[in-house]
């Protein structure tokens, strides 16, 4: 059967149009609604006053009128919730019944219900709720895949190796697609680093890292999923499975209704007992490379902070402003007027080119060393090892230094930025913030970014604060 046979024509304009922001928050919204109600569907003026509560508390949201719409634009949240629901009854995300007492009944389509699953399941924080459970678990990390892999190859009692296998083969798929989603967003997050240029940008995604890939995903891997702690003994019981005649029969039942004959499905079951195998012998060198690219992410993000604090002052930093006037008025389709305020700016007058011969330049003399040296004369007794002298060789930013920092600067086992960035806040004091974070990604803290931006004479950024946990 085609896919188009399934989905209406318009299905995908619904979230292709100036609202698709707001479509696509109250379309995940009625799902989850939609959810809570019965096996045969859900009454749509709940559906409707729900979602009117959502869009009055989520202003964010803003409707904007579309062109191609002909009646009157809704103006209060409700007939703006009405006419959401419209559309997506129109493009055939839901359909709604009409029972014998007059009642309409929400329901959403089959691929709708698919595709709404597949979003919250890739990017749980669509969900746009302000706070999760705290039992929440990320749908898209690892439920305890290995743990449930190496459960079901150590079972000692009637067991069905048939069962057993399919079950395995497609946890570890699981596993292995997880394990792909997690490289890939980590790889976006180090070219965030490049596409950023101001400090606003780059604070927030080291912040949202936090959330979105360390603990969610990062650390369940490296304990919670620790894949050296089962990783040879799930290995050494496949290998068990190749060599046992018994064993790989039963296997082999999960292929005969896909294969020729009983020995292709022998063939097939031997297959993907070496692709579990293979999977589990590359997935060290697959973690140390994760493990690279969460060094790599939070050096190379401490990396380019530092530039753009330093960079204020210099020849470089001054022509990545001018740069980045000109790209930021092009893309407003200002070009001709940034161009023209940038060439009153200078005058290059043509030089004179001189010949070498006639140059006036004078080369420098070599190198002597001066025989004449401060410590030949007095000696190492002579300098003072003051707490002063030493003070400018301990570095700041050691492990020990940020978590005193953060206690001193913390209220109540909260450490707020805005308390600490302002107009004074001088560029050592901005990088202990920095690695305050950094601190917080990796040990027992949690990290909440705020609506309000904090103002500095040469950046800004979005407040943040920091709670440390039991």
């Amino acid at each position: 059967m085609d896919i188009f046979d399934i989905v209406p024509d318009n299905f995908f304009t619904f979230l292709s149009s100036k609202n698709k922001k707001i479509y696509l928050a109250s379309l995940l919204q009625v799902f989850k609604i939609y959810e809570t109600g019965s096996i045969l569907g859900i009454d749509k003026k709940i559906v409707v006053d729900d979602l009117t509560l959502f869009l009055e508390n989520h202003s964010k949201y803003l409707f904007q009128e579309e062109d191609e719409e002909k009646e009157e634009a809704p103006k209060s949240k409700r007939e703006i919730a009405l006419f959401i629901l419209r559309r997506m009854e129109e493009c055939g995300w839901i359909y709604v019944d009409v029972t014998n007492d007059y009642v309409e009944v929400l329901n959403f389509s089959d691929v709708a219900i698919t595709l709404c699953e597949a979003l919250l399941n890739a990017y749980p924080q669509l969900d746009y709720d302000s706070e999760l459970p705290e039992d929440y678990v990320n749908p898209t990390e690892y439920h305890g895949y290995i743990y449930s892999i190496y459960s079901l190859l150590n079972q000692k009692d009637n067991v069905d190796y048939s069962l057993t296998f399919s079950l395995v083969y497609s946890d570890t798929r699981q596993l292995i697609r997880a394990i792909r989603r997690l490289d890939v967003r980590m790889k976006d997050y180090i070219q965030s680093v490049i596409d950023n240029t101001d400090i606003k940008s780059l604070m927030e995604k080291l912040v949202n890292y936090k959330t979105d890939i360390y603990d969610t995903s990062y650390t369940k891997l490296k304990i919670t999923d620790n894949i050296d702690r089962y990783r040879l003994d799930i290995i050494s019981r496949l290998e068990e499975f190749l060599t046992d005649e018994t064993i790989l029969s039963a296997i082999s039942m999960n292929y005969l209704a896909v294969t020729k004959s009983k020995e292709d499905a022998v063939l097939k079951a031997i297959k993907n007992i070496d692709e579990v195998i293979d999977a589990f012998s590359a997935l060290k060198e697959f973690i140390d490379e994760i493990d690279n690219k969460n060094r790599n992410y939070i050096n190379s993000t401490i990396g380019k902070i530092k530039f753009l604090l330093s960079e204020e002052d210099n020849v470089v930093g001054k022509i990545n402003r001018i740069l980045k006037y000109v790209k930021d008025s092009n893309s407003e389709g200002k070009l001709d007027k940034a161009m023209n305020k940038i060439n009153s700016l200078y005058y290059l007058p043509r030089l004179k080119l001189f010949e070498m011969e006639k140059s006036l330049y004078q080369p420098r003399g070599s190198y002597q060393r001066n025989l004449n040296q401060f410590l030949d004369e007095s000696g190492i007794s002579g300098l003072e090892l003051n707490d002063d002298f030493l003070n400018g060789f301990k570095n700041s930013y050691n492990e020990r230094e940020i978590l005193y920092f953060m206690d001193m600067n913390s209220k109540d086992g909260v450490f707020d930025a805005s308390t600490i960035i302002n107009n004074d806040c001088d560029d050592n004091t901005f990088m202990k913030v920095v690695y305050s974070v950094i601190i917080a990604v990796e040990k027992r803290y949690t990290i909440e970014l705020k609506d309000e931006i904090i103002e500095n004479k040469t950046y800004s950024i979005r407040n943040f604060i920091i709670r440390k946990t039991l």
